[in-house]
């Protein structure tokens, strides 16, 4: 079996699924991308991953990567429902020992995703956001000072949103490209990618920032609760990511840390990250919890 690609049904339009094969009955990861990306951007370290022994399923988000653009506006909403159609396609063409593995933004719908749909069995966050942390204005590029200004902004944002949905707002607009990476190669593989996006429409970026996550802490999440994280991240901090493993509410969660100096590890480190998250996923799977 080889790597394949699905259309399915979601959130009132269509999604492509990037799937590598591995047994029928082999755990079946499906992996949620970064900001404006998809999963072929990560195509080594999910190949080497489905090399492990595992099934892969990568979501091209709605009107991301190969999904058809037939949506102009949308909102997180729509992406969680793309994650869970995603978990129903999981379990009619594999199994029901579903993961979810996600990085970044995809971390963070990741953790909300478990939250409402109790299939997955575990969830594997390369880091997560909290929106309703004031350090979360950290991510982002606006200053500092503008975390005492949070019940003012979101609402704002959400006005703005309501007026002017589909208004695309670039990447830039509120995050710096050199913190997610240094390398000239991958910052030209992201904003010269055919099939990626530059700009989210603002109706998107308004549901972000308000999401509203509190079943990630008030313990509607089922099953255990991985969070990734690495040393010298820009973006995501240590201190940062620490804050918010400690505010998710989950039966089991674990964290792990790599001592590397970059936020794309599934892209810069995939030597060093590889087999030490297949070896976490296989203890995972092969507790009674995911037999």
């Amino acid at each position: 079996m080889g790597y394949r690609e699905e259309l399915i049904s979601s959130a009132d339009t269509r999604i492509a699924l990037s799937v590598y094969p591995k047994e029928q009955n082999a755990p079946c990861i499906i992996f949620v991308p970064g900001t404006m990306t998809h999963p072929l951007f990560y195509d080594d370290f999910l190949t080497k991953l489905s090399e492990q022994g595992f099934n892969i399923v990568g979501i091209h988000l709605l009107s991301h990567g190969k999904s058809p653009r037939e949506r102009k506006t949308y909102t997180i909403e729509d992406m969680i429902q793309n994650i869970k159609d995603t978990v129903s396609f999981c379990a009619d063409n594999f199994n029901r020992q579903i993961i979810l593995m996600g990085s970044s933004q995809g971390g963070m719908m990741s953790v909300a995703a478990a939250a409402e749909d109790h299939r997955i069995r575990a969830v594997f966050a390369h880091n997560a956001v909290l929106p309703m942390l004031k350090e979360s204005i950290s991510i982002t590029r606006f200053p500092s000072f503008f975390k005492y200004f949070q019940k003012i902004f979101i609402p704002l944002l959400k006005f703005s949103a309501w007026f002017f949905p589909a208004l695309p707002v670039p990447l830039g607009a509120y995050l710096q490209i050199d913190r997610i990476t240094k390398s000239p190669e991958i910052q030209s593989q992201f904003l010269n990618d055919p099939i990626g996006l530059t700009s989210y429409p603002l109706s998107f970026l308004a549901s972000m920032f308000s999401a509203p996550l509190g079943g990630v802490t008030g313990g509607d999440i089922k099953c255990p609760v991985v969070v990734i994280a690495s040393t010298g991240d820009k973006l995501f901090s240590l201190d940062y990511m620490k804050r918010v493993y400690d505010l998710i509410k989950a039966p089991e969660k674990d964290m792990m840390v790599f001592e590397e100096n970059h936020h794309l590890i599934f892209n810069e480190c995939v030597d060093q990250v590889i087999n030490p998250v297949a070896e976490k996923i296989t203890a995972c799977t092969a507790s009674s919890d995911l037999e």
